[in-house]
């Protein structure tokens, strides 16, 4: 018999914590670790916030850290047997109305959660490491509306999807490097027309640039997928002192996207501060919402256009005129389908599609 003694702990700690004082003892970033271990900072920001660890992955980290994989294996074994020992799982299985206030399906498609919801009481574990509270009272506050959803009483938005987006996005700017330069709103105004005329290039051409241009200006751009039941095409915040805009592509044409693009501008210019600003369709019109809309109608299409605009009764009219105020036809042919000036069946293949690719 063995005279070992086996060290018994009353808690389970999750590999990424591991990982997380790793980075610290050797003051490195998230984004520091993506890089050498070359894989995206989402990946990194899914492992720090309780995604299960992979062999493959626990080589990456070998060659990274030195620290052998069977040694992190271990631990994310470890953890899992911890969970079970504790009872912590089946404790939290008369909970899993609370699990499914959030999407599940989609967190699992994203290799953020393992767990179904055949197993409510891991699904409900995994989402407290990925939200990054230590009970179920804390998860319970990031399955409650958000400000910008509270009016909302007509439409099927999901409080739960909006707060696992909100996070993704959090998680996603802590495990990017910082930018270089601070928000400069004269330097910001000054893209403005530049930003404009890149609506008449290809989604292909302008998306990486958009970021690069934003970014001298010390304002973030994000495209991050949306999940459904946030029912939002993008959202600004302010994060470290500098804007941060999200844009999820959401309809997937062009006109909606630049459109969208303009009205988070707006958001910056005229509304900056701490609240989270979130458009969403359907949402009743705050005076916020709407001053964002009235600048993105403008910027994109002058009202002194307007009387143009509304004699146009051709497709071959519509690239002249989007041609003549230098925009993109998906702009101008938005703008009538929004108006009711078109019907939304006339003008669509003037659109052009445009998709997020996970890197």
């Amino acid at each position: 018999m063995s005279n070992a003694t086996q060290i018994v702990t009353d808690y389970a700690v999750p590999t990424g914590e591991y990982i997380r004082e790793w980075l610290e003892e050797n003051e490195l970033s998230q984004a520091d670790l993506a890089r050498a271990m070359g894989v995206s900072a989402k990946h990194v920001s899914k492992l720090l916030s309780g995604a299960s660890l992979s062999p493959d992955v626990a080589l990456k980290l070998e060659m990274v850290t030195r620290i052998p994989a069977r040694i992190w294996l271990q631990q994310e074994a470890t953890y899992r047997a911890d969970v079970a020992r504790l009872g912590l799982e089946e404790s939290l299985i008369e909970e899993k109305e609370l699990a499914a206030e959030f999407p599940i399906a989609e967190l699992r498609k994203m290799g953020i959660i393992s767990s179904t919801m055949r197993r409510p009481g891991m699904v409900l574990m995994e989402l407290m490491a990925f939200f990054g509270v230590g009970s179920l009272d804390g998860l319970r506050t990031r399955s409650q509306p958000v400000p910008a959803f509270r009016q909302d009483q007509a439409h099927p938005v999901k409080p739960g999807s909006v707060q696992a987006w909100l996070r993704i996005i959090e998680l996603e700017l802590k495990a990017l490097d910082p930018l270089q330069e601070h928000y400069d709103e004269e330097k910001f105004l000054a893209l403005l027309p530049q930003i404009r005329a890149l609506s008449v290039s290809p989604p292909e051409h302008f998306g990486a640039k958009l970021v690069e241009m934003l970014a001298d200006a010390g304002v973030r751009l994000l495209y991050v997928k949306e999940i459904p039941g946030i029912r939002a095409h993008g959202c600004t915040q302010w994060y470290e002192g500098r804007p941060v805009i999200t844009l999820t592509l959401r309809g997937k044409d062009d006109g909606k996207f630049w459109f969208t693009v303009f009205h988070e501008f707006a958001h910056v210019l005229l509304h900056r501060g701490n609240e989270v600003m979130i458009q969403a369709d359907g949402e009743p019109a705050t005076e916020a919402e709407s001053e964002a809309d009235e600048f993105a109608r403008n910027a994109l299409i002058p009202p002194t256009a307007l009387p143009a605009l509304r004699a146009l009764k051709s497709k071959s009219e519509i690239r002249r005129f989007a041609s003549r105020i230098g925009t993109c036809p998906g702009v101008v042919v938005g703008r009538l389908h929004h108006e009711k000036l078109w019907p939304h069946s006339h003008g669509a293949d003037l659109y052009l599609r445009m998709s997020i690719v996970d890197d």
